[in-house]
């Protein structure tokens, strides 16, 4: 089971950096109406999610991107400096390897409590590529929503 749901990390990311490394850089902070984030902010928060979810109190990432990226948060209220999708794709590059890299007993791992109704890690892993894929589903749709403007 964890090396399907590593493969399904790799999938989901290879169709997310294939959307985002061949689109116009100058739409990652368009605002579509209608919808709360931009796909920066989307780009932003698949890594900070995975980062929070898979690593835990082994966080890789700076706890700003919480504060940027992390639930309930929008561009709109971004006020400090933001990494550009540049460096999140690097992130996110670097985080997948991570990922492959995790140790398949882990996925067997009992979590001390149960995360979002998850109690092992190889739950919490199936739910934050569950959740991944929605957001990489957004972001193709806002990519082409915002080429065709």
């Amino acid at each position: 089971m964890s090396d399907l749901l590593k493969k399904q990390f790799e999938i989901g990311r290879g169709s997310l950096f294939k959307d985002i490394e061949d689109g116009p850089k100058e739409l990652f902070d368009v605002q579509i109406e209608g919808l709360p984030n931009t796909l920066h902010w989307q780009i932003g928060h698949i890594l900070t999610a995975a980062d929070n979810f898979l690593f835990g109190m082994d966080k890789q990432l700076p706890f700003q991107y919480n504060e940027l990226f992390g639930y309930g948060s929008k561009p709109s209220a971004w006020q400090n400096e933001v990494p550009s999708v540049e460096t999140l794709i690097e992130q996110l590059k670097t985080q997948l390897e991570k990922i492959k890299e995790l140790p398949n007993e882990r996925f067997n791992d009992k979590l001390l409590e149960p995360v979002l109704g998850n109690s092992t890690f190889g739950e919490l892993a199936s739910f934050t590529s569950f959740h991944e894929l929605t957001h990489v589903g957004q972001v193709h749709t806002m990519k082409k929503l915002l080429e065709k403007r």
